[in-house]
């Protein structure tokens, strides 16, 4: 089954203030799903047939939201990867992502754990040491060769 690449949007460099307490970081460009990974899109990677369904796949762990971006990169030729806490900041607030009430995996780590953001308050940051049974991810496409 072939694999193609998923929807995206590209979000242009710039400084941006973003975080708790606010500090200004520079931002590369990338290329952001609007939508979480579905449980089709997830039932393809599993290579199962089963499952048919629109809506974010849930109770994933990062290691396995991780491998579904190295199935994707592999499948189409482009570099996938989970957004770092940066990027997803800047995509939220820009009006870029759909569906931010659920946690979502990023490939940022703290000494606290591995971040997570969304959920009720998406200003907020959440560590994967919290109850992430419900974690749900999207993809970046890389635009700068990383």
């Amino acid at each position: 089954m072939a694999v193609s690449d998923p929807e995206t949007t590209v979000v242009k460099a710039s400084d941006v203030l973003i975080g708790d307490p606010p500090r200004t970081e520079h931002v590369n460009v990338f290329a952001i799903a609007p939508r979480p990974v579905t449980n089709e899109e997830y039932t393809r990677f599993r290579e199962t047939h089963g499952l048919r369904d629109a809506s974010p796949v849930r109770g994933v762990t990062w290691a396995d939201a991780v491998a579904y971006c190295r199935w994707l990169t592999t499948g189409t030729s482009h570099i996938y990867r989970l957004p770092d806490e940066r990027e997803w900041e800047k995509a939220a607030r820009a009006g870029v992502l759909e569906d931010i009430q659920r946690l979502e995996w990023t490939n940022t780590w703290t000494e606290k754990g591995r971040v997570l953001r969304g959920g009720p308050d998406a200003t907020a940051r959440r560590y994967a040491g919290a109850d992430a049974s419900g974690a749900t991810f999207r993809v970046v496409r890389s635009m700068t060769g990383r």
